[in-house]
């Protein structure tokens, strides 16, 4: 009986440590699961052994099918010629039972085929030179040429360094580049059809739903719009970027580029520090960007309060302070909570 136990035991923290293996491998992983995880690993040797043999299986079967020869149509479509009925194994007299029932077995077999199959498509997740942030992260890459990138929240870039060219795709969300110089490399940055190019300096990049905002903090960065795959890939600087200094942010939508001086430099990059500065922003930018940080999210209702104007240094991941300061400024009636929902109407 102790030994059936122990073996219901190990099967249970196999099946938690693939639990964690896709909820670390999702981009909306929060901070309070990375927490639970490390939780989760101190609780045992075993824990922790379990989970490093199922990523150790993971990264070997990125190498399964890399040119994505396998067609997933055609699997399910055969899929009664690719069933086996296990029978359970006949026990010799006296022998001992398997450590494993066949039914048991035959669900391992079964999930390490959906696990197989899944791990083709999910792997370019973890292919090296991608990074990720989930709903109120940070982390700072450091390359190998010395520069480096300080992701905000919900942000994922892929990198790619080759002997001529320093480039990185800003996949979504936003990041601060410090760029280690390097004439015979230029450094990039790619983000929805914008170019920003510099060497040796430091700048921001956020890609929105539709647009694309560079803001430079040090030195000089050019910056373009580009329709061909050519023009990314070419390590020369497009004939009709427009040069950026310090201080400066251009905001790239379609074919145009607006540029504009920025009064507080710090706000841009206050979010490393936790702080979020508004000084004169409409409520209904506050809110937008405060959601960006947090999965309890604020909702407006009225588009009178929506055209409020607000000023004041907050931290990023308390959006019940800037609903306070609301309240006591006989802004807004006291908030409804609904579930992940803050509602705010305005006071009458």
């Amino acid at each position: 009986m102790d030994e059936l136990r122990a073996n219901r035991n190990v099967d249970a923290i196999i099946d938690e440590a693939s639990q964690w293996l896709v909820r670390l491998g999702a981009p909306e992983v929060s901070v309070k699961e990375r927490r639970e995880f490390v939780a989760w690993l101190k609780r045992s040797p075993v824990h922790l052994g379990e989970y490093l043999k199922m990523e150790r299986t993971w990264t070997e079967l990125g190498e399964v099918d890399a040119d994505r020869t396998v067609s997933v149509a055609d699997l399910l479509a055969a899929e009664d010629s690719n069933v086996i009925e296990l029978e359970p194994a006949a026990t010799v007299s006296g022998a001992p039972p398997s450590r494993r029932s066949p039914r048991r077995f035959g669900a391992a077999l079964a999930a390490c085929a959906v696990f197989a199959v899944a791990a083709l498509f999910a792997f370019q997740a973890l292919v090296p030179g991608r990074y990720s942030t989930g709903v109120g992260e940070q982390r700072t890459i450091k390359l190998e040429d010395g520069s480096t990138i300080a992701l905000n929240t919900d942000t994922a870039v892929r990198v790619e360094l080759t002997e001529h060219m320093r480039r990185v795709s800003l996949l979504r969300g936003e990041a601060l580049f410090n760029v280690a110089k390097d004439p015979a490399r230029p450094f990039r940055v790619l983000s929805d059809g914008a170019i920003a190019q510099a060497i040796g300096t430091s700048f921001v990049v956020r890609r929105n739903d539709g647009d694309t905002v560079v803001t430079v903090i040090e030195g000089q960065v050019a910056v373009a719009r580009f329709d061909q795959p050519s023009i990314a890939a070419s390590a020369e600087v497009p004939a009709q970027a427009l040069r950026l200094s310090a201080g400066v942010r251009a905001d790239i939508v379609a074919a145009d580029i607006q540029t504009s001086a920025v009064a507080n430099i710090a706000a841009v990059t206050s979010w490393k520090s936790g702080r979020l500065i508004f000084d004169g922003q409409a409520l209904s930018e506050v809110v937008a960007e405060f959601n960006r940080y947090n999965r309890t999210q604020i909702v407006l209702r009225d588009s009178q309060l929506s055209a409020e104007q607000l000023s004041g240094v907050f931290d990023a991941d308390k959006p019940q302070a800037l609903v306070r300061f609301l309240e006591r400024a006989n802004v807004i009636e006291s908030a409804r909570i609904e579930d992940d929902r803050i509602i705010l109407t305005p006071r009458r």
